[in-house]
Formats: C-alpha cells, sequence, structure tokens
C-alpha cells in the first residue's frame, strides 16, 4: 500500500527549531519494511491544499496516518489543522488518527476512520494490517525489538535537509516522576528503557551516517543516574563521543561525577527543569528535588563548560511577589545560559487539569491567571513581569555568555 504519514501544522505559530515527531518516525520506518511510506511534516513544510490534493491523487495514497499531538512538538497542539486535514482526506484515502492527543482523550478522533485510543505500536499495526491481506507487518514485543528510526526518510524535506547534520535520538521513554503539571502521564505512565548495547549499537550508526549533533528526546536522561552514568562511560570507552555532540534534558538530581562523565562525553547543552525557587511551590507542584543543592550543580556545570538551560513555571496558587522574587534570585545565582519561564498552564492529561472544575475543564488546557480564578495574578502581569526579568537578565549576564563561548565555543 501507499501510506503517507501526516504531522499537520501547530494551532499556533511557533518560529520552526528543528525537531521531529520520534512516533512518526518510529511507525514509518516499521510500516515502511511492507508499504511504501511517504512523510508530509507541516510543523516545517508550508501547506497549500491543492498541491496536497494533488500530491494524495499523484502518489495514489491508500491510507493516511495523522498524528493529533498535544504541545510535544514545536509547543503547540495541532488538532485544528488534524481536523481539517482528516475531513478533506475522507472523499479519497483511509484515515487514522493517533498521537498524544488520542491516547489522552481516549475518544474517537474528529471524522476520522479509525482512532488508536492506546499508546502501543501494535494498535497502529493491527489497523494497518486489516487493509492488506499479503504485506502484514509482524508485531513488536519488546522495546528492544524497535528498529532504529530511518532518518534518511526526512530528508526529502527541506527544512531537514538544511538540518541534516542534526537528530534526535530516544534511549527510553515515560517518567515515573510525580510532578503534577505534567501532562505526558496522559499518554506514557511507565518508564522504559533500551538496554545499554541497543543505544551504542545506534549511537555507532548515527555516528557513520555523519551527523553530528544528537539531541536525546528522553523525558529526563538522568532518572536513572546510574544507568545515564553507565552509558556515559560505555560511549567514552568505545570512543562513540568523538565527532559527535549530545544534548539532554535532566532534573537537577545529578551529581559532579555525572558532570564531569557529560563534559568529557561531548554533553553540550543540559536543560534542567527546575520550576521554583520556592520550596512549598516545589511541593505543591509534587517536584522531587532539593533546591538548596541546585545553585551548586549548575554552578559547576557552568564553570567545566557545558552550556546550561533553566526551566521555570510561574503561576501556582501559593505564588505571591516574595515567591516570584525567589524563583528570579535562583535564576541570577545559578547563572544559566538560557532561561525559559512559562505561566503555569492546567493541561489536559496532567495531574492539574483533572483537578479542575467541571466548567474549566471543558478547554484543552487553561492558564493559572486571576481571570480563571486559580492564582492571584493576571495574565498580562505574568507575562509582563516575566518579560522585565528576562531583560534585565540576558543584559546583565550577556558578558558571562560571551566569555564562555569564547572559551568553549558556540553550544552548536
Amino acid at each position: 500500500m501507499n501510506i503517507l504519514m501526516i504531522y499537520p501544522k501547530p494551532d499556533k505559530f511557533k518560529k520552526p527549531r528543528f525537531g521531529f515527531s520520534y512516533d512518526m518516525m518510529m511507525i514509518s520506518t516499521i510500516l515502511e519494511k511492507h508499504h511504501t511510506v511517504h512523510i508530509k511534516d507541516f510543523s516545517c513544510e508550508p501547506f497549500d491544499l491543492c498541491d496536497f490534493l494533488q500530491y494524495i491523487h499523484r502518489e495514489d495514497i491508500d491510507i493516511a496516518l495523522v498524528e493529533c499531538d498535544s504541545y510535544a512538538l514545536k509547543r503547540s497542539q495541532n488538532i485544528l489543522h488534524a481536523v481539517e486535514l482528516i475531513d478533506m482526506l475522507n472523499p479519497y484515502v483511509t484515515t487514522i488518527a493517533y498521537g498524544n492527543y488520542c491516547y489522552i482523550t481516549k475518544r474517537n478522533f474528529g471524522n476520522a476512520n479509525h482512532t488508536i485510543t492506546e499508546n502501543e505500536i501494535r494498535n497502529i499495526i493491527d489497523c494497518v494490517n486489516q487493509f492488506e491481506d499479503h504485506n502484514i507487518v509482524p508485531c513488536i514485543k519488546s522495546y528492544d525489538e524497535l528498529p532504529y528510526i530511518n532518518r534518511d526518510l526526512l530528508l526529502g524535506i527541506p527544512y531537514y535537509q538544511e538540518y541534516k547534520k542534526n537528530t534526535l535520538l530516544q534511549t527510553s521513554k515515560g517518567c515515573e516522576n510525580t510532578c503534577i503539571f505534567c501532562q505526558r502521564k496522559g499518554w506514557q505512565c511507565s518508564y522504559v528503557a533500551h538496554s545499554d548495547d541497543y543505544v551504542l549499537a545506534e549511537i555507532s550508526d548515527i555516528k557513520g551516517r555523519g551527523y553530528q549533533n544528537i539531541w536525546i528526546t528522553d523525558e529526563n536522561f538522568t532518572f536513572d543516574l546510574c544507568r545515564s552514568k553507565r552509558l556515559l562511560k560505555k560511549i567514552l570507552h568505545m570512543n562513540l563521543h568523538e565527532t559527535l555532540q549530545f544534548f539532554i534534558s535532566s532534573w537537577v538530581n545529578i551529581d559532579e561525577e555525572f558532570l564531569d562523565l557529560a563534559k568529557k562525553s561531548n554533553v553540550r547543552i543540559i536543560s534542567f527543569g527546575i520550576e521554583s525557587g520556592n520550596e512549598k511551590i516545589l511541593q505543591f507542584y509534587r517536584k522531587n528535588i532539593n533546591i538548596g543543592k541546585v545553585p551548586s550543580i549548575i554552578q559547576y556545570a557552568n564553570s567545566i563548560g557545558i552550556f546550561t538551560v533553566g526551566n521555570f513555571i510561574i503561576g501556582a496558587p501559593m505564588e505571591t511577589e516574595e515567591t516570584v522574587s525567589e524563583t528570579f534570585d535562583l535564576i541570577r545565582k545559578c547563572e544559566f545560559d538560557q532561561i525559559n519561564i512559562k505561566n503555569l498552564d492546567y493541561m489536559i492529561g496532567s495531574a492539574l487539569h483533572t483537578s479542575l472544575d467541571d466548567e474549566l475543564k471543558v478547554a484543552d488546557h487553561i492558564f493559572a491567571c486571576f481571570e480563571n480564578g486559580l492564582t492571584s495574578f493576571k495574565l498580562n502581569d505574568i507575562k509582563t513581569r516575566k518579560d522585565a526579568f528576562l531583560l534585565e537578565y540576558y543584559k546583565s549576564h550577556r558578558s558571562v555568555i560571551e566569555k564562555k563561548i569564547e572559551r568553549y565555543g558556540t553550544p552548536f
């Protein structure tokens, strides 16, 4: 069959940054062994209705799988365009909706002929197999049975051709942390990790294909700190770090030994989820970190040339001017190279969204603000405070960042 994988354009315009749907690529890689697979990624490709319909007819598409995402890529849902695409495709091809939004809501998506509501790749395989009597795709029984994604499938798209030295790698998925703002629990509650041999072999394959920058997509690469240290030691032993740079996300429950290994392994950027500088707010978020140890960890990473990103949230119900100042003071003390500050968002799939009153649950996400009765700050006040702080921070910190780049080079 001719199968078209589609990632719809985000609901809100976002400036494209490197990244692709790992799920879309994994499904494409599995299906292409038995079918002809085409990919359209409208998170970075322009969409033209006439051209798109001509493409459908020209390529004689049989099935279209439309990914209905929930904030994961480009930090925006793509539900509106997904609905439009399915409606326009239905007269011509069989449509299958899948993705995080479908797994969270557990209901049929729009007018799709089929909706996959469980985050199990075998369900997608079974759905496709019912339309083909001969080229039956075998079931995947374990995480290590998954193939390495075929990254070449993206190179026909100009955006990915431009960034062909960059790729993503998934060494684990899921997270067993308890953060109540995280919507990932809505589609992946359990934590599962590839074996060391699988990860090392895929890194070797990536290196052999000429990639230089590997963005590890794990929600928390250091969730199992012993495993992450072991992997870095093996990467060093096998010289896999030569010609490669790694970029990871982590919590701050790490130590200097890990950071030393990360530095030697060419980990260039670590993005830390910290959220607040106030202990009571962290307890409310059920963010299990020791805030007292955060500055020393970040400062040590900075001192050895690892570039650091700090991620924070403003808008908890007990947020005050004082707690906001505590968060800003922590950021200054740590001297991150980049700061992301977001308004607390009660997103569908999260424990926070579940706790909302019924009249607020009608929306897929609700910002914490005075207008919604969720915090004492008005929505515009939060934005104003955030923007003013970031302007002041980057102005005062510019010379520090410039010296770091001069000494260690740009991070990528």
